[in-house]
């Protein structure tokens, strides 16, 4: 079974070199990712992404908003749209982006943030807001969404720039092309957790 012989072989390296037990699981979870991401990357980024939403809502529900009723329901949202749109969008994204912009240099990596944060993230900001509110299912919701992104659009393109802008620099000049939408769903805990709140602020005040 290859999944056991990986398991193996991560154990005697982790003996051989020492590790501590808590490096050695992070080998054993690094291979079984990387022996599914070969057989099902879509399905694997897309899982990875709706977990990572899901934890960024949990995040700001309870450290940042500090509610005293937790909306289940919301996080569920984050993590649909997580799952369908977030997760399927960015590895055809950044498979566009690795095509068009060959090269593993850092003006390579530039250009590529500035596609990134100039093309595409000013379209998929509205996107992914407006997805929320659809999965919502109301005609309020809608017109709440459409209400807060006149008012909230600015500071959720800037937030988005803040955060992405280094992170992408880094994905595309260092991080392996099959783990960028990984890498972009562990910087995403931030992004979710600080999208969550602004566009759950004019639901909640």
């Amino acid at each position: 079974d290859p999944s056991r012989t990986i398991e193996r072989g991560a154990g005697a390296r982790g003996r051989a070199c020492g590790c501590s037990p808590m490096a050695v699981a992070a080998r054993r979870v690094a291979g079984v990712y990387d022996r599914l991401l070969g057989s099902a990357p879509l399905r694997v980024k897309s899982a990875s992404s709706a977990l990572i939403a899901g934890f960024g809502d949990n995040l700001c529900q309870n450290a940042v908003e500090q509610r005293e009723s937790y909306d289940f329901a919301r996080t569920a949202r984050f993590m649909l749209v997580g799952g369908v749109l977030v997760g399927p969008t960015l590895h055809a994204w950044y498979e566009v982006l690795a095509t068009r912009i060959p090269g593993a240099t850092a003006m390579a990596a530039a250009k590529r943030v500035a596609l990134d944060q100039g093309v595409f993230a000013p379209v998929f900001v509205p996107v992914f807001t407006m997805s929320l509110a659809a999965v919502e299912g109301s005609q309020a919701a809608l017109h709440d969404a459409a209400t807060r992104l006149r008012k909230d659009y600015v500071d959720l393109l800037s937030g988005n720039i803040a955060i992405w802008t280094p992170a992408m620099f880094i994905s595309f000049w260092r991080v392996p092309p099959s783990y960028r939408v990984l890498f972009a769903n562990i910087v995403g805990i931030a992004w979710n957790t600080y999208a969550s709140w602004v566009i759950g602020k004019r639901v909640t005040a």
